[in-house]
């Protein structure tokens, strides 16, 4: 059965705006892949030694490649719309995804949904809409959060759309 989308929003940015956005964002990212690569290194290496019976530093060395290749991976592959240069940058927010520069980003279907819609601050005056994806794994939920820049004169319709979704 198919849906009809319904969009909620179109936002236009200025070049300028799109790479300082950018910028914080990838911050943001990086930031989380590093928690999550000593996540994976420090549950790799444990495991290894509990499970396996091997040093530690055979664990390490396991577990060391592994920690850095998942976040590089998330990264290059998970974040593709984070990309500056971009002569006219939008956004266009559907009632079930994303639409960020020609890259769709899934918010609703079978396996995912929203988990929560807020507006945060950045430390350089900027407000992003940051939508939390959950979808179910064979190990519980999991989740990732994209964010965009709300233009200036559109944080009444970012709060609307805060709740509606």
């Amino acid at each position: 059965m198919k849906t009809k989308q319904h969009l909620f929003a179109e936002w236009n940015y200025s070049q300028k705006e799109w790479d300082e956005f950018v910028n914080i964002e990838r911050a943001n990212k990086k930031e989380d892949n590093i928690y999550f690569g000593i996540g994976i290194l420090i549950l790799g290496t444990l495991s290894l030694m509990l499970f396996r019976q091997i040093s530690f530093f055979e664990g390490l060395v396991f577990a060391g490649p592994l920690a850095v290749l998942i976040p590089w991976l998330r990264m290059k592959f998970g974040y593709t719309h984070l990309k500056k240069g971009i002569a006219k940058p939008y956004v266009k927010i559907y009632s079930d995804y994303l639409i960020i520069n020609d890259k769709k980003i899934q918010l609703f279907n079978n396996n995912k949904r929203v988990k929560s819609l807020t507006i945060i601050d950045t430390s350089k005056n900027k407000k992003l809409l940051e939508f939390d994806i959950q979808w179910i794994t064979r190990k519980g939920p999991t989740n990732d959060e994209f964010r965009i820049l709300i233009p200036k004169n559109k944080l009444e319709e970012a709060q609307n759309i805060t709740k509606l979704l």
